[in-house]
C-alpha cells in the first residue's frame, strides 16, 4: 500500500501536470501558472488591498464575498472579476461605480450606508484616493482565474461564532428563551438578558437585537464580526476564542442539566448516577461522544474519558459537576470546535 504521503505528492503531481500550462503566463511566462500575476502586479495589487480594506473588510471578509480575507480572496474574488473590474476600463467597472455612489447593480453604493467611498476620501476618512484606484484599473491586466482548488487550501476550518451558539442552542435543548427576555428602547423591539452568570451570547447584528453590550461583546470574543458595528470576523483558535468557549460550554452544560423536561442531553428519566455506578455513566458518555461528536465511541474512548475527567471532578466536587465537566470537554475538543 502506498503511504499517505506518498499519495498527496502524487496528488499534488497530478494535479500541477493537469492544470494550465506556461503559456498560459504573461510576459513570456513572467507570471505565475494560469495567468497568475507577476510579482509587479502583486504589488500593485497589495496596494490597493490595503488601501481599501480599512473601509471594506468589516463586511467583506468572509463568506462569499469574502474579498478581503487575503490577497489572494482579492485577487479571485473581486481584482480578475469580470464582472466587477474591467482590466483597463474604469468606468465599465462596477466596483469603480459604486466607490463612487454610481452602482447599476441591487446597490449603488459601497459602504450601502453613509457616504460612498469616493465622500469617505473627500472627507479625509479613507486615504486611497479614487484617482489611484482608477488608475489601478487602467493599468491591470486580466488574467484567467484557476478553477480548481488550491492545493494550499487550508482543509480544517474554526466554527464561527454564529456556528457556536447554534450548535449549542440545538445540541444542549437551549435557545434565547433561556437566556433573554422581551424589552424595547424608544419602542425598538430588543432583548434584555436574564443576568449575566449564564453567560448570555448574542449577534449584535440579531433580531431582535441585545440591550445589553455584554452578550455582544462575549459573542466577539468569539471571534463572531459584526456588519452593523463594521467588525470582521475572526475564524483563528485565539485565546479569547479558547477562554470564552470554556466558561460558556460549562455554563451551558449545567443549565442544560437543570432544565425540566430537556431531552437533548438525556433521554427521559435518565438518572445521573455516579462512579458507584459507572456502566450507567459511561451509557452516558457513551451517547455523548454519538451527540457531539458522530462518533461510535470504542469501550477504550468510553473508560479514558470516564478516567480522566468524570472520575477526577467527581472527586474534587460532586457526580452533577462532573457531568458538567464532561459535557463541556465533549464541547472544548478539537472534534467539535473544528471540521
Amino acid at each position: 500500500m502506498r503511504s499517505r504521503h506518498t499519495l498527496e505528492v502524487l496528488v499534488a503531481i497530478t494535479i500541477a501536470l493537469a492544470g494550465c500550462d506556461d503559456a498560459a503566463t504573461d510576459d513570456g511566462g513572467a507570471g505565475t501558472p494560469c495567468g497568475g500575476p507577476t510579482p509587479e502586479e502583486r504589488a500593485q495589487n497589495q496596494a490597493v488591498f490595503d488601501g481599501l480594506s480599512p473601509s471594506c473588510a468589516g463586511c467583506h471578509a468572509s463568506g462569499a464575498r469574502g474579498y478581503f480575507e487575503s490577497i489572494e480572496a482579492f485577487e479571485s474574488l473581486l481584482a480578475y472579476e469580470p464582472s466587477l473590474v474591467v482590466a483597463g476600463d474604469p468606468d465599465s467597472s462596477e466596483l469603480v461605480r459604486l466607490l463612487e455612489g454610481n452602482g447599476t447593480r441591487a446597490f449603488t453604493q459601497m459602504p450601502i450606508a453613509g457616504e460612498p467611498y469616493a465622500g469617505l476620501v473627500e472627507a479625509g476618512t479613507a486615504t486611497l484616493t479614487m484617482s489611484a484606484i482608477r488608475e489601478w484599473v487602467t493599468n491591470l491586466k486580466s488574467h484567467e482565474r484557476d478553477d480548481r482548488p488550491s492545493i494550499d487550501a487550508p482543509r480544517v476550518t474554526r466554527m464561527g461564532a454564529n456556528d457556536v451558539v447554534r450548535a449549542l442552542y440545538a445540541q444542549l435543548g437551549l435557545s434565547d428563551e433561556d437566556f433573554f427576555v422581551p424589552a424595547s428602547s424608544f419602542n425598538v423591539p430588543l432583548k434584555t438578558a436574564q443576568g449575566d452568570g449564564n453567560y448570555p451570547m448574542t449577534s449584535p447584528d440579531s433580531i431582535p437585537g441585545p440591550y445589553e453590550g455584554l452578550p455582544a461583546e462575549r459573542f466577539a470574543s468569539l471571534g463572531g464580526g459584526s456588519a452593523m458595528l463594521q467588525i470582521a470576523t475572526d475564524g483563528t483558535p485565539s485565546p479569547s476564542f479558547l477562554g470564552t468557549i470554556t466558561q460558556v460550554s460549562q455554563a451551558w452544560c449545567r443549565i442544560a442539566l437543570d432544565k425540566p423536561n430537556n431531552e437533548a442531553l438525556l433521554p427521559a428519566g435518565t438518572v445521573l448516577a455516579g462512579s458507584d455506578d459507572a456502566a450507567a455513566v459511561k451509557q452516558i458518555i457513551r451517547r455523548w461522544f454519538l451527540h457531539f461528536h458522530a462518533v461510535v465511541a470504542s469501550d477504550e474512548q468510553v473508560d479514558a474519558m470516564y478516567q480522566a475527567v468524570f472520575v477526577p471532578l467527581e472527586a474534587e466536587t460532586d457526580a452533577k459537576t462532573a457531568y458538567v465537566g464532561t459535557c463541556s470537554s465533549f464541547i472544548r475538543h478539537p472534534g467539535w470546535i473544528f471540521y
